[in-house]
């Protein structure tokens, strides 16, 4: 399942979810105050700054969502590479940042090589449960922007993220 999550910046709300069934029969559970939900021919139209977030790490999910509150980011959240491939598929070209979270199988890598090469300018951050310096090495060739390593504090998760995202200055020149 396809969570939307949008940081606020007086804190996450809850609100009870709300389902939506797409024209392309994507299940969509949108929660804690998505506010912009358009219907139009291509399906759902969100609003705002789009982060793909693939973890299984709740923890960490709260760190990210601190780290880009008040920046009206909406996480697509995908606990599966399943659900993140489906997102990348039905939503890249709308998304301005990668988040991924990796443990020690291969499957997120599969992942991240197969976005990168759908949409090479995404800016990628991946966190490593455990990196060994290999797995860096073979995520930077498969199109990470950024590599951590975890634990990843809030202040070191927020500056990295902010360096990613271009300002509106760059976004000008473009």
């Amino acid at each position: 399942m396809v969570h939307l999550v949008r940081a606020r910046a007086r804190g996450i709300v809850r609100i009870p979810a709300v389902n939506v069934m797409l024209k392309d029969k994507m299940n969509v559970t949108a929660c804690a105050g998505v506010q912009i939900f358009v219907l139009a021919a291509g399906g759902l139209i969100l609003k705002g700054r789009q982060a793909l977030l693939f973890t299984s790490d709740t923890e960490f999910e709260s760190v990210v969502r601190q780290a880009l509150l008040g920046t009206d980011t909406i996480f697509l959240i995908a606990r599966t590479v399943s659900d993140a491939l489906q997102i990348a598929c039905q939503r890249g070209r709308e998304l301005d940042l990668a988040i991924m979270t990796f443990g020690e199988d291969c499957h997120g890598m599969t992942l991240l090589s197969a976005i990168h090469s759908c949409y090479e300018q995404l800016p990628t951050l991946v966190v490593f449960e455990k990196d060994s310096g290999h797995a860096s090495a073979l995520a930077y060739a498969n199109g990470a922007c950024v590599c951590l390593s975890k634990p990843v504090s809030l202040v070191e998760l927020t500056n990295t993220i902010a360096a990613l995202q271009p300002t509106g200055r760059q976004l000008a020149v473009a």
